[in-house]
């Protein structure tokens, strides 16, 4: 389930911020929403009985795993040159978002069993991914240890990254955008949800699509089922795998945004059902 409906504490910040979003929902008219009708037609189903619902994802700007236009305010570090010294394939992406958190113990689970994987990984690691007052949270040595297959970055151009050959795994928060464009991209995913509708998402993922498996079932994690997972989705039989089922559902992505595809024909409905809705009666 959704971390906000696990917990008992009601007065976060993030807690509030969700539910009064739900509550201004609830007198919308109509909902876009940024999905594809054939991967959730029975929660889109439900959802449509009780307001018009129109799946009209993925919403992707034109050409946008080549754009050079930065999507955060943060420097972006251009991670092209190292990869392009890379095989094809051979790099797993790893990156947690822009606003999760993960604990100091988390993150020093997941360096080590980066390095005992022995696979080559590019690494997001925002300044404040433990917190802000602990501004080098990686285990002493780390660097060193794996400094001639590893690119520690504080941000990157994630797109660019995930469209590049090199690129053959994603190790993910599970943000939502994150996955539609790991999988327009036809990046496999390691899944490690962190919060809010992270732990829906990789249940998407992972059980439903099959492009993608769990990090870990259970808490605390260790190095080497870390270390175990990332090879088990970056090599052998069962990487090929999950490459070819995400390849499956991008092809329905794709399929989706067709002249004739689900999403366009969902939102020429809606465009059609909202101007019905907002045309003036003439005044008898």
């Amino acid at each position: 389930m959704m971390s906000y409906l696990q917990e008992t504490d009601t007065t976060s910040v993030i807690h509030q911020i969700i539910f009064n979003a739900f509550q201004d929902a609830k007198n919308a008219d109509f909902v876009l929403c940024n999905t594809v009708q054939e991967l959730e037609p029975a929660t889109i189903s439900a959802l449509h009985a009780k307001v018009p619902f129109y799946a009209i994802g993925p919403i992707f700007p034109p050409g946008f795993t080549k754009s050079n236009v930065a999507t955060s305010l943060w420097s972006e570090s251009d991670c092209t040159q190292w990869l392009d010294k890379k095989a094809p394939g051979s790099v797993l992406y790893v990156s947690f978002g822009s606003y999760a958190h993960v604990t100091k113990t988390e993150l020093t689970d997941i360096a080590r069993g980066l390095a005992l994987s022995k696979v080559s990984f590019l690494w997001v690691l925002r300044p404040d991914i433990v917190s802000s007052d602990d501004a080098d949270p990686l285990p002493v040595g780390f660097k060193e240890e794996v400094s001639d297959r590893a690119m520690i970055v504080p941000w990157c151009c994630q797109n660019a990254v995930l469209a590049h050959p090199a690129t053959g795994g994603f190790l993910t928060h599970c943000g939502w955008n994150s996955i539609l464009e790991s999988t327009w991209c036809g990046v496999p995913l390691l899944c490690y949800p962190l919060l809010t509708d992270q732990f829906t998402n990789r249940k998407l993922a992972v059980d439903d699509w099959k492009m993608g498996i769990n990090l870990s079932n259970k808490k605390p994690i260790t190095k080497e089922e870390v270390s175990d997972n990332i090879n088990r989705l970056m090599s052998g039989q069962s990487a090929d795998q999950y490459r070819n089922k995400v390849k499956e559902i991008k092809k329905t992505l794709e399929t989706a945004l067709s002249p004739n595809g689900s999403s366009e024909t969902n939102m020429d409905l809606f465009i059609q059902v909202f101007k019905a809705k907002c045309q003036i009666k003439p005044i008898l």
